[in-house]
């Protein structure tokens, strides 16, 4: 029954597979990124055997101050923004899931606590404040619980 198969269609059929399958494996769980690529808002940077302390060693180069420019953003990266818009995201998400499943308030501020324990890069950083803001206002928005941002800042250590 084989024997009618030569090799060469064999690894056709092989290389035709592995091509769907990769395809698949893309588009499902990397669309976004691929997305991104295509349309030039991420460069593809490869980097193997490379360990993370030393990407952001090489990723953290002197900027020029502009006039006007904050002092204080100087020091913050690109992945430091990445973040924010991260836990941005997470954040808006978990109060208007609080807000829905009605939480109270020891309950929520709790959960907001863990939210922001997953980011200790931002917990000292100038961005801390604008989120504090965020916080503020989307608890303001949906009406789950009131929070000043003192107490937001509050959330930011251990205390509860």
């Amino acid at each position: 029954m084989f024997t009618n198969i030569s090799w060469t269609d064999y690894f056709i059929a092989v290389a035709i597979l592995l091509t769907t399958y990769y395809l698949f494996v893309g588009l499902r769980y990397f669309s976004a990124d691929l997305r991104d690529l295509v349309s030039g808002k991420s460069n593809m940077k490869l980097m193997v055997g490379v360990s993370y302390d030393t990407v952001r060693e090489n990723n953290q180069t002197p900027e020029k101050n502009y006039p006007g420019e904050s002092p204080a953003l100087e020091t913050t990266t690109d992945d430091d923004f990445a973040e924010v818009e991260h836990l941005i995201g997470r954040l808006k998400n978990a109060i208007a899931d609080a807000s829905g499943r009605k939480l109270i308030p020891l309950e929520f501020k709790q959960y907001l606590h863990l939210v922001l324990q997953e980011y200790p890069n931002i917990k000292n950083s100038p961005l801390q404040s604008s989120i504090n803001e965020l916080i503020a206002s989307e608890c303001e928005k949906y009406g789950a619980v009131t929070l000043s941002e003192d107490e937001v800042e509050l959330l930011w250590k251990d205390a509860l």
